[in-house]
């Protein structure tokens, strides 16, 4: 009886493993479960510290137009403080943690000079905004659905700025540009008129008061020569060989056509009066 009680065998019940495992599965869980509820806790008392903690909050300015020590702005020329100051009127007096970086920088980019912006929140309780403005490379005369004109200025993006901000620039006049164009073609016609910029260059352009890019495949330009104002079509290329083939032939061209108002410079042997035969080979 002895010998067969040592060989015997002590058997697991069935359903002890399932068990312990089931156990291990919702303490698992429910662990998890209160991690997630503590991290919660703990981001939205850290979320709720910045939002109500006073050493956080954007002082406004002491008065109105008085500079503010907690607000700063760099990069403004011709774009007015207060209209950077009025994006953010709603964060003054809160914390900063509760400023819309993103969104305030799409209000900025809303303003006709700006052409980039950043802003920035500086611990614990100042905003920094930087500004890039956009460059005027023309004025321009926009014609309107009405008849009428509007003056303004032109970047080489083809965006329209307020010229009432800007004083003492030597642009040229550009023409050709209507209300109704999209911004894409005013782009198209300030890359035309660049281009003619460039190859001309300088001293050349000092004599021309009005570029014409109503039609890009025709570039016209009015300048004043010896006291006499006289429009020049140059085509779509070529443009500094053509004016320096009038230049060179300018003499010949008063002898022959003095009153000839508009010339064509397009041909290669010899240029035309518009709207008469007169030319000069």
């Amino acid at each position: 009886m002895a010998r067969r009680a040592s060989s015997e065998m002590t058997m697991p019940l069935p359903g002890a493993a399932s068990g312990r495992s089931l156990f291990r599965y919702v303490s698992g869980t429910i662990f998890a479960a209160l991690s997630v509820v503590l991290v919660m806790f703990i981001a939205s008392r850290v979320e709720q510290f910045f939002i109500s903690g006073s050493r956080f909050v954007l002082p406004a300015a002491p008065e109105s137009g008085a500079p503010n020590p907690d607000f700063n702005m760099d990069g403004l020329f011709y774009t007015a403080d207060t209209q950077v100051t009025q994006v953010f009127a709603r964060d003054f007096g809160r914390s900063i943690y509760l400023c819309p970086i993103a969104e305030r920088r799409r209000m900025l980019l809303g303003i006709d000079w700006v052409k980039d912006a950043t802003v920035s929140r500086i611990w614990p309780n100042r905003l920094f905004v930087r500004i890039v403005e956009r460059t005027p490379v023309a004025f321009v005369q926009v014609a309107e659905a009405r008849g009428g004109t509007q003056f303004g200025l032109i970047d080489p993006d083809g965006v329209l700025l307020d010229p009432k901000r800007a004083a003492h620039l030597t642009l040229p006049v550009m023409v050709g540009v209507t209300a109704a164009d999209t911004e894409e073609i005013r782009r198209q016609r300030v890359k035309r008129l660049l281009r003619v910029q460039q190859e001309l260059g300088p001293p050349l352009m000092a004599k021309l008061s009005e570029i014409d890019i109503t039609d890009l495949e025709n570039i016209k330009v009015t300048g004043k020569f010896e006291r006499h104002a006289v429009v020049l079509m140059l085509g779509n290329h070529d443009f500094l060989p053509r004016m320096n083939n009038f230049i060179a032939n300018y003499e010949q061209i008063r002898l022959r056509m003095a009153d000839a108002r508009v010339l064509d410079l397009r041909l290669k042997d010899r240029i035309t009066a518009v709207g008469g035969a007169d030319h000069v080979e």
